[in-house]
């Protein structure tokens, strides 16, 4: 097997994905602390940001905004310098009693070709969809067209199951949105969300056939709830499930620059990955069309979604006719309960597709996702009619966005313990960019041993229903999908692929001396 003994995982949906996850790296304590006093001794006293900060299109409502946006870029400067200069990358925006409040960039949506991050810069929000697919299931059930009440046999009675445990008439709509449907299936959310899915009949078939039963019906977080209700999406409206969506819920509220299709954006507007895990930095984007789910497939601007915390932060009066004020409050309730505990946020319930924490003392309504450097934040707190977006590009800086949201809160609403959260904060972050720089040394280390590809190794693996096609192209690179990246050898039989928005384990079998097949991971293609 593979001598490669840890990789990175990809966690679209912060439950599976059947990728091992990096293990990571111990922090030198005094490296940490000295990074960590710096930071906090800037903010304490506002030392001048001396490093060039890219931001085109800062928005101030007033004079408070303005010194809270002073704030930001001192922190984020120091931040910056602290490790080692590299640019930080971001866009967020900020809603106050129903308006908006805030707006900045930093730095690049693109670091390749050097386009800066701008208002219309359009962005990746991974598991963020799944707040956009409950509301839109939200919106359906107040038209009466498909009842949150209603079951999975009701409106979709082809899809039935091998494992006889999985009962569709017992299985509602609503428990598809709050993950309380009660079925695994790792392997229609790998090909939803990485591979690329064929059409919908091959979904249908993988389910029936790959679908095990929970032992429950419990709160357990996955994409596939969401996936199996954008197939109800197109049984019963009779079109694909992303223009569904555009009519249903961006039009009306006005987000005219969010869409589940790649291929209807401009290119020159999405925020591309910043990877430089082969010692340079590169901007990758590996998603297509048929690899964005309904629980994981948006491209959205800053203003979108601040259009969408608005809606939610008024009630639904920001534009009224979409939602009443009960089926708003109904949709970012606990509906069903959860624990658990992320970057500061006590967990204790899901709504459709909003989470529910506590916050430092107070309640926070969220949705949050990540993608391998993507990372997005959206939430508000309903009491103090605030709500923050922050959306971030770059590999090992993924818990920036919630470290700039948890500071603007405290900041907002004068916390006395803003420093000392900021302190935990910081060293979640250096974790965080530990580990991917250990990432770039195992990629490093690999290609510093130049190990030479078999030719024999090119060519076409079958990784069945289960997996797909895999192939090693003459140059070394492998396709599996829609993800592309070189392969480098650790020995004869051994090595790694660099997706760059994933690592992924790499060896060869062999009978009777011939190449039968490779692994990846855990996933076996046939020769």
């Amino acid at each position: 097997m593979c001598s490669l003994k840890t990789s990175v995982t990809i966690n679209l949906n912060s439950s599976m994905i059947l990728f091992t996850k990096l293990k990571r790296i111990s922090i030198l304590p005094g490296y940490a602390l000295c990074i960590m006093a710096f930071i906090l001794f800037a903010a304490f006293t506002g030392i001048p940001n001396k490093v060039k900060k890219h931001s085109g299109s800062d928005y101030y409502k007033n004079k408070e905004a303005k010194i809270l946006s002073d704030s930001l870029d001192v922190l984020l400067s120091q931040i910056r310098q602290s490790f080692g200069g590299e640019g930080l990358d971001l866009t967020l925006g900020v809603v106050k009693d129903g308006h908006v409040f805030l707006k900045k960039n930093y730095g690049y949506a693109n670091q390749e070709t050097k386009t800066l991050f701008s208002d219309r810069t359009q962005l990746y929000i991974a598991s963020t969809s799944k707040s956009l697919t409950g509301t839109l299931a939200a919106v359906l059930d107040r038209k009466g067209i498909i009842r949150l009440d209603h079951t999975l046999a009701d409106y979709l009675p082809e899809l039935t199951f091998d494992d006889p445990n999985i009962h569709p008439d017992k299985i509602t709509i609503s428990s598809l949105i709050t993950h309380t449907h009660g079925i695994k299936n790792n392997d229609a959310v790998v090909w939803t969300a990485f591979i690329g899915i064929k059409s919908n009949d091959q979904l249908m078939a993988m389910l029936k056939k790959r679908s095990t039963a929970l032992p429950n019906q419990n709160f357990y977080y996955s994409n596939l709830g969401s996936v199996i209700y954008s197939m109800v999406l197109i049984k019963q409206l009779g079109k694909p499930w992303q223009q569904v969506m555009n009519e249903q819920l961006f039009q009306p509220l006005g987000m005219h620059h969010t869409t589940a299709y790649v291929s209807k954006v401009n290119s020159r507007y999405i925020s591309y990955i910043i990877d430089g895990s082969e010692g340079r930095q590169r901007s990758v984007f590996d998603k297509a069309d048929n690899s964005m789910s309904a629980a994981g497939g948006h491209l959205t601007t800053v203003n979108d979604m601040l259009k969408y915390l608005q809606f939610f932060i008024t009630e639904g009066q920001s534009v009224p006719g979409v939602l009443n004020r009960e089926d708003v409050l109904m949709a970012s309730s606990a509906i069903v309960p959860q624990k658990s505990s992320y970057q500061s946020y006590e967990r204790f319930g899901y709504g459709l597709g909003w989470e529910q924490s506590l916050f430092n003392g107070e309640q926070l309504v969220s949705r949050m996702g990540g993608y391998s450097g993507i990372s997005s934040h959206l939430s508000y707190m309903k009491a103090h009619k605030i709500g923050i977006v922050v959306l971030s590009n770059k590999k090992g800086m993924e818990v920036l966005t919630h470290l700039v949201a948890n500071y603007i809160y405290n900041t907002m609403l004068n916390k006395e313990n803003k420093y000392s959260m900021l302190k935990e904060n910081l060293s979640s972050l250096q974790k965080y960019v530990q580990s991917d720089a250990q990432e770039t040394k195992e990629v490093t280390a690999a290609i510093d041993k130049k190990a030479t590809i078999d030719k024999k190794l090119c060519g076409i693996y079958d990784g069945g229903e289960k997996s797909g096609m895999m192939e090693i192209t003459s140059t070394g690179e492998v396709i599996w999908g829609n993800l592309k990246g070189p392969l480098h050898m650790l020995s004869d039989s051994t090595g790694l692929i660099n997706f760059r928005t994933m690592i992924r384990s790499f060896s060869v079998k062999k009978e009777n001396g011939a190449i039968a097949g490779v692994y990846s991971n855990d996933r076996y293609f046939k020769r």
